[in-house]
């Protein structure tokens, strides 16, 4: 199960930090790049990632950052909610449930 834990914050930092090397080779497409990093992240964190998408939007559309650092910053808060929702809070609803039907 540990793999699949760090295999998951990979998959998250790869997508995240890939859209923002891939900013300083194609710097005319910084908003599509960083966009196409944003919904894969958004998909990978569904439920609990849209918290990190509104502060994403929010920075982005308030001018306090560029595309590029909106990614660097959001990019960890998708990988702890997503690790949070996926690891601890699923897992926990399902062995309540499990314990709920036994007693039943």
């Amino acid at each position: 199960m540990r793999r699949y834990r760090a295999a998951y914050i990979l998959v998250v930092l790869v997508v995240g930090l890939g859209s923002i090397i891939a900013n300083f080779v194609f710097p005319q497409n910084e908003l599509l790049l960083m966009a196409i990093s944003h919904w894969t992240l958004a998909a990978l964190t569904f439920p609990l990632g849209i918290f990190a998408s509104a502060i994403g939007i929010v920075l982005l559309y308030k001018g306090l950052s560029t595309p590029a650092e909106t990614t660097l910053v959001i990019t960890p808060i998708f990988a702890v909610l997503g690790y949070t929702q996926w690891y601890r809070l699923i897992p926990a609803f399902y062995r309540r449930q499990g314990e709920r039907d036994l007693m039943q």
